[in-house]
Order: structure tokens, then C-alpha cells, then sequence
């Protein structure tokens, strides 16, 4: 049979552990002797307290840790064994406690060491009767409270690691023990384990819910009301039970989960805590689970004929790079006529979900996410010619086995073609040789499930390991009588003067700094409150307020600030207003950064230059190294084995090695003709030698025992003969039943081996990049400002929490959906300390956080409120908040739009009344009437499916080249529109008339439509922002926070139902009035906004204001800017400007004497009044002698 993991272990060369300090005391030698040992014994309840000893006698409990959990050795077995040990009252202090002090402490809770502890207290929690002996009479009360302590710690770490904990009835009713002798940390293990009874949650106007206006849905489905639990295979009553992959039984699941009301009135938690823990992590899951359903019955992107075709390790002993497992997946490409830029293609993206499914049906086979992605190699992998080749981990072990099963059976049918997996990625196959071995492969649909759920992953993974919701006062009971943060000292330094905060006065804080009154006042709330909001209307300057407020919390103390962004973009600008402002002491964490100023302190990077590991930690990674290299070669040999024919002696001791076991009588029987008797051997036919195998062979085929065995089946011991006649008197088909159940056998035996070595890989990875993390937070701790998104938030979450930064600061905050930000607070535990100051800087009123599924969103009516942020649900449950009221972006009229329906407060700065008239156009601000239907787009377009309006297109391009030709540069000028697929026509529109413009989209932007594309993304699509003469193209959501001197408006919906889609919205019509600074030009249909039963309300006062202003018309009042006295011309249709103002002024010719000497042939236009490029045009005969004239004519 298969050795074990630490048998193979002991094989092999590894370092050798010796401890920080062995005295040569006996406790430490029997320590020592035990865990290394394996053959020594550990006899009586002396020997076990010694070895403890010998643990705590060890001054370096980390590398007390990293001894216990090396596989070469008997550690786990050894903690096991002195607890068996353990049987009175007394004995809990004595040696459970100091087991618990060496492995949960401060020095093993330090990421580089989280996952051996986890391993520790595992195997404690595995050890039968350990908590019956804590549950006994008397075992609690004799405790210390210091040991109690530690056994809560314990307990905690335990409950949220190891689900079979979170289930256990001993530890529940352990827990209830310590809460009776009121030992610290008890309420919370009880909150952990939902311990507290169901208490009715009455609904009142004072209740924490997602708003309190009254208008409370109510809970009228089965599912909302039956708690979740027992629904499927993946439905717990505790939300930590839950794997994040969702199941086979949960997709196909008809019954829809149980979800939390925003008015709480279906709640089950009493602890209001964990409550908001388990609300908002069900809420993100089903976000991304709902669309994940959709994509599979829906199949919207599927890739045929989907086999496994290898094993995957990636391991470079070279570079001592490793990847978790995966299996090697080939698709047949669906893009037969078109190549596929695979760098920025968002099909098959890494991380995402797929899906293996029958051709046929719906049945799912399998889930897994994509972990190996690679498009640099020519021919190889994305690139192959046989089809694109991934690498997808499978999460289930029953998964990986079949996966194994047709990974051998494909793997077989490549060798006919003198092909294995690894030579198959590179190799150019003979098409016809091909063509003959395709249909043979095991394989299904893979369907593209989630494209988005690595961005899910890290917030819902931070979710489940939080115990608490940091700063809970505020955030969960609306409590904000707390004053000023602690850690704030009552007078600070502002422009080098000193300010009281607690006689604060606004006019001398005025007159130290350019700042308005609101400004001021936002700042000393920020100053004042552990939790502050600022709510920040368009273009008052919240990125401004956000970075002084920054200065002067790092001027005033000695707290790391975490500025926290949903997008990179608004990362990148927050960071570079510090910058700006001369910080240089930051720390960007994540990659995607696009600022030149800000990439050189991106963490990696950082890490690359700055970082030399410590001699712990290179010692760590050593070993690690060395076990993957060990790991690596044992699946390599294993894998092989595996694809080898089963018989007598193969692979590695074949059937013998399964009766040596099972029937060692038989075993030996067959086995004696391998020994000479009397110096000879026996022979068959043609001499041949007949050893065990044959015979083993002759028995499979029915043979009867031969007579040249005889002698050696009569022995002294007449059981042995017995079952010797027996053996060779069973039938043929017993025989091929026994053999093909032993081959079995060891065909099991060697997928357990492969199932351990690839457990044992995929952790020693993961303990790598805990090495590297810890090297990190070298960084980190020397960093005052630190940046992330709220995924890299989240994903960096331990590291980042180590140095426990005081200070968190979240720009656009309205944004952000609220599980994004209490992942990003650091709670108060054992090792870490709480958050001390929040720091919300947004506007609820604008665009709220998207959302994939629509009846999780407050529009929907379902009551889940998902949408609404933690700023606009403290805000509207009345928590304190300040209110910048100055804009210093739009001309007065624009600001007019939203102050007249938005914010009735807000005041324009004087600079805003000084902004010139917009060039060439009778209005500064327009809406354009028209009645030209919008279009949908088919299932067979290749463009994507929303709405879009080719008359729009084409009129807002023209508008666009009109204001070029008025002299505005292109970075001037932006284009929105409320619809990817009227993005995609207006950049298709540009193009075709304007060749020479370039036309971009933000990274956010280039993701939607991709991801839009009804046949995935491919080449035809390249955003390039940095090329010259670059026009923006967005969609108005993703230019929320964003400006533009001059915005061109496309609002695409004309129809007659007065059907406006998400025009209805009033956060997104208050976004697209407040973009523009100088001119604001819009295309519509009024009728069909006005029609709208949701929206009309909201446009019919916008246009009331702009018919009595002259602003609604029919066409596009252009004016010649040297001829102004002629009057303006309205232009209806797009080919009316080439008519009317070819060059961007009137149709007159202009005449102006050339250089050449010649007239201008060109109509007026009034750019270029110097005539330096319009020579170019003339066409005359130059009559200058000498004949060769410079202008070449």
C-alpha cells in the first residue's frame, strides 16, 4: 500500500529543526525525542506533561509552531496523544491551557503563521472527548480567569475557522458555561454561535434600517420568512457555513434563499452585530450568485468541447515560482473567422466562474474557477490552434476525482497522437491526425458563469472571518454622542497656526485659509466625530476637503490613514492631490495603477526595491521552496502512476502490495516462487521463468493450481492450507470480481496520495504568499498613507490590519456598497486595535452602488434596499453629517438645474460667473429636440444589447467636430450618454467621419462593453486614451466625480411609450446635469422623457425652465464667430453642418491674402487666422521665378 504524507516526508532532506533553546533538561529532550520520533512512545500522563513543558520551555513560539506542523515529523499526533492524557479538572490547567498559550498568541496571530496555527487548533478540535472533559462539574469554576481567558481566545479562533466548531453542541454548551462565570469575550462567542433565542424584531421609526421614511416593505414571501437553513446543500443558518462558490444544489435550487429585509422585520439574530455581518454578506453573495444562475440557463457565453487534457502545477524550479493546482482545460474557439485579442479580452477572464454542463441539458457536472490565464506565448495556450487552453481549479474533492478520471482517459488518447499535455500546448497538431482523435475526448459545454466574482470573493471572505462590526456605536446603534476621537489632540496645527477644537472658531480659521464656511465646518466635524460625514454636492471639492483633511490629521498626529476608493481612477486622483500637496510617505496596495506621479509607490514595487526578507522569514520560505520542489516531483511520479496499467507488482508494489495487507496468507503463497528452492528456479515453456506474476496471472484466467506449487501448499499449519485450496477453488468470474476490487483498491490509494500531495501543494502556496505578505508589511508599517480600493482592501486585509491604521478615510462613499467598507475597518481583538476614526466623504443624492441583480435594489420595490450605502442609511436615519455648499465647477445656469431640484442650499463661487460665453454656438446650454426612434439591438448583432440612437450619434459627432472647429481642444470636450451600446455608436460614428480623432473610454467603461458584447470581447474594440487628439466617450454613470469644460449629451430613448429606462432615476439625471462646466448640450426626445409615469415628474420642470429661456429647440444654433451679425442657423440634421459651416464659421469664402500670395480658397473659418496650415489648400499656378516654389505649387 501508499506510504502517507509524512512517511514520503521522512524520505526525503529538509531542514532540520533544533529550537531557539534546548537546555538539555529532560522535559525539553523528551519534547524533542517525541516530535521527531516516530517510533517513540509517549507512556503515561509524565511524558505528556513533559512534552509540554518542552513546548512552553520554548522562548520562539512561532517556531514552536512551524516544528509541530512540519510534515516530516509526529507533531499533530504528539499534541493528540499528551491530551488523551488529560482526565480531571486540574489537568485543564495543567496542560491544555499552556498547549493553548504556545499556539494563540501575538507572536503565531502574524499572517506568516495564521495557517500552522489554524492547522493546531484543528487538530485540537479533532480530539475526541476533549470538550466533554472541559463540560464536566467543577472544570470551569477551578480555572483561572487568565486561563479562561485563553481558552476563549481559543474557542473564538476556533468558531471562526473550522465550521464543525460553529456546529459543535459541547463547545456551545462549553460557551454558555463561561458566559455564567462572566468571563470576558463570552458575549461575542455567543454572538458567533447564534446562541442568543429568536426575538421578534419590532419595526419602529427609530429602527437601524436601510431607511426610515415609513415606507417599509413587507415581507409577503415564504422565503423571506422561513430562516435559512436545510434549502440546499450550501444553506446555513450561519452565514460562516456557507461556501462562497456556490454549489450544484444551489444553482439548480428552485426555492429562492432567504434574504434580510432592509426594515429587519424578518430578522433572526438578536445580536445587532452579527446581524449586519450576516446581512450583508448574504446580500453580496446573492448579488453575485443571482447572475450567476442567469448566465447558466441563459448560456450566454458558451465554449464547446471542453476537455481536460492535463494536470497543471506550474512550478519553476528555476524561479521558484509555484501555482495552485489546476487542470488543463481545452475549448473549441466559437471565433473561427476572427483572432481574439486575448490581453484585453474580458471572455475567460482569470478568476472567473465556470460551469462544465451537458451539451444537451442543463445538468451542471461541475464548477470551477479560472486560475491559470496566459496569452504571451505564440501558439501556446489561449493562443493554441487547436483552441484556447486554460487552467481551472475544482473546489469539491468528489470534483477533483473525476476530474483525474477523464484528465488519464483524454490524456491516453492524446499519446496516440504522440502528444501529452504539456508538449500538446505547443506543439502544431497535423489537422487530419487531429480531426481523428477530437470526438473521442470526454467533454461538455464550459459556460462562462461570473466574469466578476474575484471582486465579490475578498469582501465576502472578510465578511465571514470579522466577529464584530468595528466602530458598532455608530454604525450599528446610530449612537454619535462619542466626541472627538481619542487619538485627536484638543488643539491642532492648520497652515502653522493652532485651533482649539473645543473653541473653535469659523472666522479665524477663514482667514487662515482659502476656505468657505461650509468647508471650515465639515472640518471641524471631521475633527469632532469618530464617525463623519460629508456630504459633498457636484463640484464643491470633495476630493479637495477629502486630502486636507488628510494633511492635517498626519500634520497633528501619529496615525496611518487608509484612504479607501471604490475605483482605481478615483484612487489614483485621490492619491495624487496628497502628492500635490507634498506627501510623499505613501503606500498604494493593489495593482491597475495608471498615474504616472503615483505608480513608483505601488506596494509591489515598493516590496521589489525596498524589502530584503527577514532571516525568519527566508528561512521560512526556504523550506517552503524545497517542500513544493518535493511535492511537485511526488504528483509527477504519482500522476504517471496513475495512467499505468494495473497488475502483480505495478505501479509501486501492484496487487501484492493490497493482499500484503488484506490476505498476507495468500500473498505469501504466491509470493514463494520468487525464492529459489535449493538454488534453482522454476520454469515453464521455453524455459521461461515463472515468478509471481505469472502465476498471479494463471490464477485471474481460472487456471487450477499448478502442480509444480503443490509442494508448497501442504505446510504444517492447516489453516494456511485451507485457505491456500480455497484460493485456487474459486470460480473464474470470483476471481476477476476479487482482482478487479483489489485493483481498485489501490487505484484508491493512489488518489488519496494525489488528493493529499495536491491539499499539501495548494497549502504550501498559500504559505508562500504568506511569506511574501509578511515581507509587505515591513512596508506597510513604515507607510502614514496608506491607498487601496475596497477589494484590495479586503484582499490585503491581514496584512493591512497588522499595523491596524487609525485612521480610514473612503472617498465617494455614496458609491460604495456598505459590506466594501466594514471590510475595510479594523475590529478590536486579542492583537488588533479597532478603528478609531471613519471618515465618509460622498453624495447620497447622486448615483447610488450598482448592483448586479435588480430586486436586490431599492428602484425594484422588493425591500432589500441593497443599493443604499452606509452614508446615505446613516444620513437618512438622522446621523450628524456636514454639507459642502460652494461649487466651483458649473456656470450659474447649470448649477441652476440642480439647486432648483436637488440642493436648494448650494451657492455658486464667484469665479463661476465669470466663465465665457461657449464659442460659436447661441446657447451655452441646449437641449435638442428630435423625434428619431431609438433602436434596440438583436440577438444576432454584434453589438451589445442596449439601447442605442443612430440619429444621436451622428448629430453629436457633428456637434463635437463644430466646437473643434471653434478652436476647443480635445480634452475639452466629453461625450455622455446613459447607454454602453450608444457609447460603442458614437465611437463607430466617430470614427467613419473623423479619422484623424481618437475616441476612449475609461477602464470602466471598456470593461462594460466587453463584457456587453453579445459574442464576447473581442479585437474590434482598443481603448487608447494616451494617443493624440483623444475625445472622451463614457457612459454617465462611470463619469461620476469627473468634469468636462464642454459636454455633448446623447439620452438615446424615443418612443412611444415613454419607456426612459434609467432616466427615471433622479440620482442619475442629477449626475448628467452636473458634468459640464462651461456648455452643456443635450439630444432628446421631450415627448417621450415627459411620457414617462416614473421619470416625467423629473424632466418636465427641466424642460419648462429651458422653453422659457429659449433653450429647447429644434436644431443646433450655430453662429460664425466673424460674422456674428448674420444671425444663428438651427441645424436639424447632421449633414446640415458640412452645408452650412464646413469650416466652423459661415459659408462665406474668406479671402484673406496667403502667404503664396494667392486668396484664401477656403469658406470662413475661424481657426488658423494666421493662415499658417490653409496654403495648403490653394491651388493656384504660381507664376515666381525662380519656378520651384516653396508652398509646392
Amino acid at each position: 500500500m501508499f506510504e502517507s504524507r509524512r512517511q514520503r516526508g521522512n524520505r526525503r532532506n529538509g531542514p532540520s529543526y533544533r529550537g531557539s533553546r534546548q537546555n538539555g533538561d529532560r522535559a525539553s529532550a523528551v519534547f524533542y525525542k517525541l516530535v521527531k520520533d516516530e517510533n517513540a512512545v509517549m507512556r503515561s500522563k509524565v511524558d505528556a506533561l513533559k512534552f509540554i513543558d518542552g513546548m512552553v520551555s520554548m522562548e520562539s513560539k512561532a517556531e514552536l509552531l512551524l516544528l509541530l506542523d512540519d510534515e516530516r515529523y509526529c507533531g499533530p499526533t504528539r499534541l493528540k496523544e499528551a491530551l488523551v492524557f488529560m482526565d480531571v479538572s486540574n489537568d485543564v490547567d495543567k496542560m491544555l491551557i499552556p498547549i493553548l498559550r504556545c499556539l494563540v498568541n501575538r507572536e503565531t496571530n502574524r499572517p506568516l503563521y495564521k495557517r500552522p496555527r489554524n492547522r493546531m487548533i484543528s487538530t485540537i478540535n479533532s480530539i475526541p472527548g476533549i470538550y466533554s472533559i472541559l463540560n464536566e462539574p467543577d472544570v470551569l469554576d477551578s480555572l483561572t480567569l487568565q486561563s479562561a481567558e485563553v481558552l476563549v481566545t481559543f474557542l473564538e479562533t476556533a468558531v471562526l475557522t473550522i465550521a464543525e466548531a460553529r456546529s459543535s453542541f459541547e463547545i456551545k454548551s462549553l460557551v454558555r458555561g463561561l458566559m455564567k462565570n462572566n468571563i470576558g469575550g463570552t458575549e461575542k462567542l455567543s454572538a458567533l454561535l447564534l446562541l442568543e433565542n429568536k426575538m421578534p424584531i419590532k419595526v419602529t421609526s427609530t429602527s437601524n434600517a436601510k431607511y426610515d421614511d415609513g415606507s417599509f416593505a413587507v415581507a409577503c414571501w415564504v422565503s423571506d420568512q422561513q430562516e435559512p437553513g436545510g434549502r440546499h446543500d450550501n444553506d446555513f443558518r450561519n452565514f460562516r457555513d456557507i461556501h462562497l462558490v456556490p454549489t450544484h444544489d444551489e444553482i439548480l435550487c428552485p426555492t429562492a434563499p432567504w434574504l434580510p429585509l432592509a426594515s429587519q422585520e424578518n430578522a433572526f439574530i438578536e445580536n445587532k452585530d452579527i446581524r449586519m455581518l450576516d446581512a450583508n454578506f448574504r446580500l453580496l453573495r446573492e448579488d453575485a450568485v443571482c447572475s450567476m444562475k442567469n448566465n447558466i440557463e441563459e448560456r450566454k457565453r458558451v465554449w464547446q468541447n471542453a476537455r481536460i487534457i492535463a494536470f497543471n502545477l506550474g512550478f519553476d524550479n528555476g524561479r521558484n515560482k509555484a501555482e495552485p493546482l489546476s487542470f488543463l482545460v481545452q475549448l473549441d474557439s466559437k471565433y473561427a473567422k476572427a483572432a481574439i485579442n486575448w490581453e484585453r479580452s474580458r471572455a475567460l477572464p482569470h478568476d472567473g466562474v465556470v460551469a462544465l454542463i451537458d451539451p444537451n441539458n442543463t445538468k451542471i457536472f461541475r464548477l470551477g474557477t479560472i486560475t491559470v490565464r496566459k496569452f504571451q506565448e505564440k501558439g501556446a495556450w489561449l493562443c493554441n490552434k487547436q483552441g484556447p487552453v486554460i487552467g481551472i481549479s475544482f473546489h469539491r474533492p468528489e470534483d477533483i476525482q473525476t476530474s483525474i478520471d477523464e484528465a488519464i482517459q483524454n490524456m491516453e488518447i492524446l499519446a496516440k497522437t504522440n502528444l501529452n499535455g504539456v508538449s500538446f500546448l505547443e506543439s502544431d497538431v497535423d489537422k487530419r491526425m487531429w480531426d481523428n482523435v477530437e470526438g473521442s475526448f470526454v467533454s461538455y459545454d464550459l459556460v462562462e458563469v461570473s466574469g466578476s466574482f474575484f471582486s465579490y470573493k475578498p469582501i465576502l471572505s472578510a465578511l465571514q472571518n470579522m466577529s464584530s462590526i468595528p466602530l458598532a456605536r455608530e454604525l450599528v446603534f446610530l449612537d454619535a454622542s462619542g466626541g472627538r476621537p481619542s487619538y485627536i489632540p484638543p488643539r491642532v496645527k492648520i497652515n502653522n497656526k493652532y485651533f482649539d477644537l473645543d473653541d473653535w472658531s469659523n472666522d479665524k480659521v477663514i482667514e487662515s485659509m482659502s476656505l468657505d464656511k461650509s468647508q471650515v465646518e465639515a472640518l471641524h466635524h471631521t475633527l469632532m466625530s469618530r464617525v463623519a460625514l460629508i456630504q459633498g454636492p457636484p463640484g464643491t471639492g470633495k476630493t479637495f476637503i477629502g486630502s486636507l483633511i488628510t494633511k492635517i490629521l498626519r500634520d497633528n498626529t501619529n496615525e496611518s490613514i487608509m484612504c479607501i476608493c471604490y475605483t482605481n481612477h478615483a484612487l489614483d486622483q485621490f492619491l495624487e492631490s496628497l502628492h500635490d500637496q507634498g506627501e510623499r510617505n505613501i503606500v498604494r496596495v493593489g495593482g491597475r495603477c495608471k498615474s504616472d506621479k503615483i505608480k513608483c509607490y505601488n506596494l509591489k514595487d515598493l516590496s521589489k526595491q525596498k524589502t530584503e526578507m527577514s532571516s525568519e522569514a527566508r528561512k521560512r520560505m526556504k523550506s517552503v521552496i524545497e517542500r513544493l520542489k518535493e511535492c511537485h516531483e511526488e504528483i509527477t511520479n504519482l500522476t504517471n502512476q496513475l495512467s499505468e496499467p494495473i497488475s502483480w507488482k505495478k505501479p509501486r508494489g501492484g496487487i501484492s502490495s493490497v493482499l500484503e495487507i488484506e490476505n498476507p496468507v495468500v500473498y505469501n503463497h504466491i509470493m514463494s516462487l520468487d525464492s529459489l528452492v535449493d538454488g534453482f528456479e522454476i520454469v515453464g515453456k521455453n524455459n521461461k521463468r515463472i515468478d509471481s506474476e505469472a502465476l498471479f496471472q494463471q490464477w485471474t484466467k481460472g487456471a487450477r493450481c499448478p502442480e509444480y506449487v503443490l509442494p508448497y501448499v501442504e505446510v504444517e499449519d492447516t489453516d494456511v492450507t485451507a485457505q491456500i485450496h480455497a484460493f485456487w477453488s474459486i470460480d473464474k468470474n470470483e476471481r476477476m470480481n476479487l482482482a478487479q476490487g483489489w485493483g481498485k483498491s489501490l487505484f484508491d490509494d493512489r488518489y488519496q496520495a494525489l488528493h493529499e500531495e495536491f491539499a499539501a501543494f495548494e497549502a504550501l502556496c498559500s504559505e508562500r504568499d504568506s511569506i511574501y505578505r509578511d515581507c509587505d508589511l515591513q512596508i506597510l508599517r513604515d507607510a502614514r498613507v496608506i491607498g487601496a480600493t475596497t477589494c484590495g482592501a479586503a484582499k490585503y486585509r491581514d496584512i493591512l490590519f497588522e499595523n491596524s491604521p487609525g485612521v480610514v478615510i473612503v472617498e465617494e462613499a455614496g458609491e460604495v456598497l456598505e459590506p466594501h467598507i466594514i471590510t475595510a475597518l479594523c475590529e478590536a481583538t486579542a492583537y488588533t486595535k479597532e478603528t478609531k476614526h471613519l471618515i465618509l466623504i460622498g453624495d447620497h443624492l447622486q448615483l447610488r452602488p450598482k448592483v448586479e441583480s435588480y430586486k436586490l435594489s431599492a428602484a425594484s420595490g422588493f425591500g432589500y434596499n441593497f443599493d443604499y450605502s452606509m452614508f446615505e442609511r446613516l444620513i437618512k436615519s438622522g446621523f450628524p453629517s456636514a454639507m459642502l455648499q460652494v461649487q466651483h465647477r458649473m456656470r450659474p445656469y447649470i448649477s441652476n438645474f440642480i439647486r432648483s431640484q436637488t440642493y436648494p442650499s448650494l451657492i455658486d463661487h464667484p469665479s463661476t460667473h465669470e466663465f465665457q460665453d461657449v464659442k460659436g454656438v447661441d446657447k451655452n446650454v441646449l437641449f435638442l429636440d428630435h423625434d428619431s426612434p431609438e433602436q434596440g439591438c438583436d440577438a444576432d448583432s454584434l453589438e451589445t444589447k442596449t439601447k442605442a440612437n443612430a440619429y444621436e450619434a451622428h448629430m453629436c459627432i457633428e456637434i463635437v467636430r463644430y466646437l473643434l472647429l471653434q478652436g476647443y481642444k480635445h480634452e475639452q470636450i466629453a461625450v455622455l450618454t446613459p447607454y454602453v451600446g450608444q457609447v460603442l455608436k458614437i465611437i463607430d460614428v466617430l470614427k467613419a467621419s473623423m479619422q484623424e480623432v481618437n475616441a476612449y473610454v475609461s477602464e470602466l467603461d471598456e470593461e462594460v462593453i466587453q463584457t456587453a458584447l453579445s459574442e464576447g470581447a473581442d479585437a474590434s474594440f482598443v481603448s487608447e486614451p494616451h494617443k493624440p487628439k483623444s475625445i472622451r466617450c463614457s457612459s454617465i454613470d462611470n463619469f461620476q466625480g469627473e468634469e468636462s469644460d464642454i459636454v455633448v449629451m446623447s439620452l438615446v430613448r424615443s418612443n412611444k411609450s415613454g419607456n426612459i429606462g434609467f432616466l427615471k432615476e433622479a440620482q442619475r439625471v442629477n449626475v448628467l446635469l452636473s458634468r459640464a462646466k462651461i456648455g452643456l448640450y443635450m439630444v432628446g426626445n421631450r415627448t417621450t422623457l415627459c411620457q414617462s409615469s416614473k421619470g416625467g415628474h423629473i424632466w418636465e420642470p427641466i424642460f419648462n425652465r429651458l422653453e422659457r429661456d429659449g433653450c429647447l429647440l429644434k436644431g443646433f444654433p450655430v453662429v460664425c464667430q466673424l460674422h456674428p451679425e448674420d444671425g444663428p442657423i438651427c441645424i436639424q440634421r447632421p449633414d446640415q453642418f458640412k452645408e452650412c459651416c464646413p469650416n466652423g464659421g459661415c459659408t462665406r469664402p474668406c479671402n484673406s491674402r496667403l502667404i503664396c500670395g494667392h486668396s484664401c480658397p477656403m469658406a470662413c473659418h475661424p481657426t488658423d487666422k494666421e493662415h499658417l496650415n490653409a496654403h495648403k489648400f490653394c491651388v493656384n499656378q504660381c507664376r515666381r521665378i525662380p519656378p520651384e516654389c516653396p508652398f509646392n505649387h
